[in-house]
């Protein structure tokens, strides 16, 4: 079994049931690899059904135009800075990490877009912090901007200014069917070698339907039950869909991974105290479990995890004030 192709970050060269999607952001945008201004696009809809890999899928085909292509997950890039520098990286443009304003680098930005044919994919938009990056991307006519989320009402808390100067095409994404899921799923498991019984597939598809359709969540499923069947020298069956755990959020769970293993002791904390307790206590389970940061350090690693959005902290007044720390 080959594991990359069921990794979820993985893009495909067919994504099933997502052509006419495919078709509309592209068509939107075509205008960018003519020199002309595009419609700009706003895909929304729930986790796991396919909005970024469109929104990859489409990149690739303008980079077959001539357009180029930057992806930018602004969940890891949240600030105006953060994101023009990740911006101007993906261009292979050199900008020190520190010791430039960030009017320096939207005059960097605003050099280097002008004359270029690029799209540009904004995803997860609603935890972009500054705005003002939007506007200044929307004043570029030659630069196509794809925005993504899950919430269909991201641009809430948006200046309306900057809305109207994005005037964002809406395209909604709608949930997979399980047939439809049976369908990718059963891609992904040819171009994986792996071996399985057409009722397992079934029941794979059934339960990724039972988790909102993310696909994610499939994928995941057929991974780890996928490796238990190998290790049995067994094509893949209902079993081994059993024996196997995906957490209920597997972006949550990908995510988890790519912390350090201070931050990871803290979520594992919080999660062995039921997702919620005070900052004490989880201070005192997370050192208990062999965490090694002292109090101060302990916090800075809360702070981050709440500015990733693994966790959130709110006040709880009583007998004084007490922050209760939530995943």
């Amino acid at each position: 079994m080959r594991e990359e192709y069921l990794d979820p970050e993985y893009l495909p060269e067919i994504l099933p049931h997502r052509e006419n999607e495919i078709e509309a952001v592209f068509e939107m945008l075509r205008p960018v690899a003519e020199g002309r201004k595009p419609v700009n696009v706003f895909i929304y809809g729930p986790a796991g059904i396919g909005k970024t890999a469109v929104a990859k899928f489409v990149l690739r085909k303008f980079e077959e135009e001539g357009v180029r292509g930057v992806y930018i997950n602004c969940w890891y890039f949240r600030t105006e800075g953060a994101i023009i520098t990740e911006f101007l990286r993906q261009l292979n443009i050199p900008v020190p990490r520190k010791g430039r304003s960030v009017d320096e680098l939207v005059r960097e930005f605003m050099n280097n877009v002008e004359g270029e044919k690029i799209v540009v994919v904004l995803d997860e938009i609603d935890a972009v912090e500054s705005e003002k990056v939007l506007y200044e991307m929307s004043r570029c006519g030659n630069l196509g901007i794809v925005l993504i989320s899950n919430d269909p009402y991201a641009f809430r808390k948006f200046d309306q200014r900057i809305i109207s100067s994005l005037a964002p095409h809406s395209i909604e994404f709608r949930r997979y069917s399980v047939d439809e899921i049976c369908d990718i799923l059963k891609e992904r498991a040819r171009i994986a070698g792996l071996e399985y019984e057409e009722e397992a597939m079934r029941v794979a598809a059934r339960f990724t339907y039972m988790h909102g359709s993310d696909i994610r969540y499939g994928l995941l499923l057929l991974l780890r039950a996928g490796r238990l069947a190998e290790g049995e020298g067994e094509k893949l069956k209902i079993e081994h869909l059993k024996k196997v755990e995906v957490e209920e959020n597997p972006k949550r769970e990908m995510r988890k991974e790519e912390l350090g293993e201070e931050h990871k002791k803290i979520i594992r904390a919080l999660e062995l105290m039921g997702g919620e307790a005070s900052s004490g206590e989880v201070y005192r389970k997370y050192r208990e479990i062999g965490g090694l940061g002292a109090e101060r350090t302990f916090r800075k690693y809360v702070s981050e995890l709440i500015k990733l959005g693994m966790i959130k902290a709110e006040e709880s007044v009583g007998r004084g004030r007490t922050r209760i720390l939530k995943l």
